[in-house]
C-alpha cells in the first residue's frame, strides 16, 4: 500500500538533510510526523520518525556512546546522490582503501592504525546512479567519537567493516556490534550487512569459514578485496538493495527515455511521488502514462498509482 506522502513532507526531508544542529532535525522530525498521514500504507515511514525522534531525545549523557562522556558538537554531512553510506569499524580493517578504490576520494591509505581522523566522503557509482560513501575515523573498545556516533545514526545505511586479515576478526565484529546497537542504529533491525574486507591477504579464506561459522546465521556477510575489486558488484547490488530505493525513468511526449537521469524514490511511491521529484511545479500534472512490465505499454495512470523499479513515466502538463 502507498504512503501517499504529501509534496510538504518532501521539503521538510530536505530541509532536514540540510540541518547543521540536532536542535534543527529534531524539530523538522516532529513537524514531518505531525503532518504526515496517519494509515497502513505509512507505518513504516511513522514507525522510523518516531524511532529517530526518541534518539534526539535521549538524556545527552547516554546519546554519546562509549566513553565519549559529554556529547559535544559534532560534524553534519549533508547527503548527496540515492543514499548515504557510511564504513564504520576497528582500526586496519580497509575501509579507506575501500574509499579510494570504490570511488574518486584521495584517502591516506596506510597499515598505521588510527589515520583517518575526520571523516571523508567519495561518490561511489552503481550503474545509472551514485551512493554518497563516508570513511570515518575507528572506533576503539571503549570510544567512539561524536562525529561517527551522528554519521551512524544519520546514515541511510550502515556498512560495519572487518578484516580477512586479522586473528581477531571475532572480536572485533562483537566490538562493532555493541557500538551500533548502543546507538540504536537502522542497521541492526534486519539481517545486517557485514563487509568482510581484505580477501586477498594470506588466510582469509580460513578466517571466512570461520567468521561464517559464527556468525553466517545472524548477518548477511560480503567478502570483498578492495585491492582487487573481488565482491565488489556483489555488495554494490546488496547496497541497493538494502536501501530500499528505486528508480523511475522520464519521457518527455514524443521524445525518447531519459535513462542517464533516473528519479530516485523510496520503494512504495506513488506517480505523484516521481512528479514532484522531477519538479513540485509537475504535482498539478493533467495524467500521466506509464511502461513497464507491471503495466500495458503507454497506460494512464492515477496520482496514487505505485511505481516500480524501472518504470517510464510520461507527464501531461
Amino acid at each position: 500500500m502507498p504512503a501517499n506522502l504529501p509534496p510538504t513532507y518532501y521539503k521538510l526531508k530536505h530541509q532536514h538533510e540540510a540541518a547543521k544542529t540536532d536542535e534543527e532535525r529534531l524539530s523538522l522530525l516532529e513537524e514531518m510526523l505531525r503532518i504526515i498521514p496517519k494509515h497502513k500504507g505509512s507505518e513504516k515511514v511513522v514507525s522510523d520518525l518516531r524511532r529517530r525522534i526518541a534518539r534526539y531525545k535521549k538524556d545527552p549523557s547516554e546519546k554519546g556512546g562509549k566513553g565519549s562522556g559529554k556529547r559535544s558538537h559534532s560534524e553534519h554531512i549533508p547527503k548527496q546522490g540515492a543514499g548515504q553510506i557510511v564504513l564504520f569499524g576497528p582500526p586496519n580493517a580497509g575501509k579507506s582503501q575501500i574509499l579510494a578504490n570504490f570511488t574518486n576520494a584521495k584517502p591516506e591509505v596506510s597499515p598505521t592504525p588510527y589515520t583517518t581522523t575526520l571523516p571523508m566522503v567519495g561518490m561511489l557509482q552503481y550503474e545509472n546512479i551514485q551512493f554518497q560513501l563516508i570513511d570515518t575515523p575507528s572506533i576503539m573498545s571503549d570510544f567512539i567519537s561524536s562525529t561517527v556516533l551522528t554519521l551512524t545514526r544519520n546514515a541511510d545505511l550502515v556498512l560495519p567493516v572487518i578484516s580477512l586479515a586479522s586473528d581477531n576478526l571475532l572480536d572485533d565484529l562483537d566490538m562493532v556490534v555493541a557500538f551500533l546497537d548502543e546507538a540504536d542504529c537502522e542497521t541492526l533491525e534486519t539481517k545486517p550487512v557485514i563487509v568482510a574486507n581484505q580477501l586477498d591477504a594470506a588466510g582469509a579464506e580460513d578466517r571466512l569459514e570461520i567468521l561464517k561459522e559464527f556468525y553466517a546465521e545472524g548477518f548477511q556477510i560480503y567478502p570483498i578485496s578492495a585491492e582487487t575489486s573481488v565482491g565488489k558488484e556483489a555488495l554494490l547490488q546488496e547496497i541497493y538493495r538494502a536501501l530500499d530505493i528505486l528508480r523511475v525513468y522520464l519521457k518527455a511526449p514524443g521524445k525518447a527515455v531519459e535513462h542517464d537521469d533516473p528519479i530516485v524514490l523510496p520503494t512504495g511511491s506513488t506517480v505523484l511521488d516521481a512528479a514532484i521529484g522531477l519538479h513540485k511545479d509537475f504535482a498539478e500534472f493533467k495524467f500521466a502514462r506509464i511502461w513497464g512490465p507491471q503495466w500495458h505499454d503507454g497506460q494512464s495512470v492515477s496520482r496514487n498509482d505505485v511505481v516500480y523499479d524501472g518504470d517510464v513515466v510520461e507527464f501531461h502538463l
